[in-house]
């Protein structure tokens, strides 16, 4: 079988969904998943949900803002397969809707925006429920458009969660034509024996060199997918959410894992994830571990026995 015939086998034709509203954030978003859609050749999909219920009788038309959104799709150079109408639960529809998709982008300023919450619960609702990777997409404020230039930026912690970061990372960037710096953070905080938090005895030379082996296996795996892409490693001694803010005012987008757990030193579930989809002022992605093959595993294995 030749090349050409695997990659067409293998290559992810899933659709990227989009969930709508009339409102100036959907059509970023919109606007900044026809861009993602055209690039990666594959359709696009429009999901708005209506009020009402399933038992109201047939789904309402679309409303002329919902074909004006598709024509400017369009136009900027995606496939729209369908425009959907649904009425319902907004959380359960768009969950079922990108059930099967490639990547769900959602705008980000709900109803806490003016109160520095960003995202909407619709948003924060779909992170931990769909399986597939979620965009919050916004700019830095409410109805400034999220930024076209800046590298893609993956943090990466050694976690299935986080490799699949960077692995989507490295093929945004790719795909983008931009850079993909990937960073890794430590604090000098460890869980404790009983829960709750202590501080590591490990000296701050130890840690950088775990860090250190550990970038490099991950992005090893990122030179032998995407050999010709660009690549900055960074590694800081402070906290994963105050690092990649930092770096979010200069990113295209920042990209992170979802675990879906308790992180390290006790943090809530997500702790990380949802304070940058809350407040960063640039998309987020986040990805989800479902995705990482036996490569992946191989890199984190690695650095755990080197350490």
């Amino acid at each position: 079988m030749d090349g050409h015939a695997t990659e067409a086998i293998t290559r992810d034709t899933r659709p990227v969904v989009v969930g709508v509203d009339r409102s100036d954030s959907a059509r970023d978003a919109a606007e900044w998943a026809a861009d993602l859609a055209s690039v990666w050749g594959v359709p696009l999909r429009l999901v708005h949900v209506a009020p009402g219920t399933p038992d109201d009788g047939p789904n309402p038309p679309a409303p002329p803002w919902l074909a004006e959104l598709a024509r400017g799709a369009e136009r900027a150079g995606a496939d729209v397969d369908e425009v959907r109408v649904v009425s319902g639960a907004t959380v359960e529809i768009i969950a079922d809707q990108a059930s099967r998709a490639r990547l769900l982008v959602l705008g980000s300023y709900g109803e806490g925006a003016w109160t520095g919450m960003l995202a909407g619960s619709v948003a924060l609702g779909l992170i931990g429920g769909v399986p597939c990777p979620v965009a919050v997409v916004r700019g830095p404020a409410p109805q400034v458009p999220p930024p076209r230039s800046g590298p893609v930026v993956a943090g990466v912690d050694g976690s299935a969660a986080g490799h699949a970061a960077l692995m989507l990372g490295a093929d945004l960037a790719e795909s983008l034509g931009a850079r993909l710096v990937a960073v890794h953070t430590w604090a000098d905080i460890a869980p404790g024996p009983h829960g709750g938090a202590r501080r590591s005895p490990e000296d701050e030379s130890v840690r950088v060199e775990e860090g250190a082996h550990l970038l490099d296996t991950e992005l090893d795996l990122v030179a032998a997918a995407h050999p010709a892409l660009p690549v900055e490693r960074i590694l800081a001694e402070d906290t994963a959410l105050r690092t990649l803010m930092h770096h979010a005012s200069s990113a295209r987008m920042l990209v992170v894992g979802h675990r879906g757990h308790h992180e390290v030193g006790g943090m809530m579930p997500g702790s990380t994830s949802s304070g940058l989809v809350e407040f960063a002022p640039c998309p987020v992605v986040v990805a989800k571990p479902d995705s990482v093959g036996d490569a992946g595993q191989a890199a984190r294995t690695s650095a755990t026995v080197a350490r």
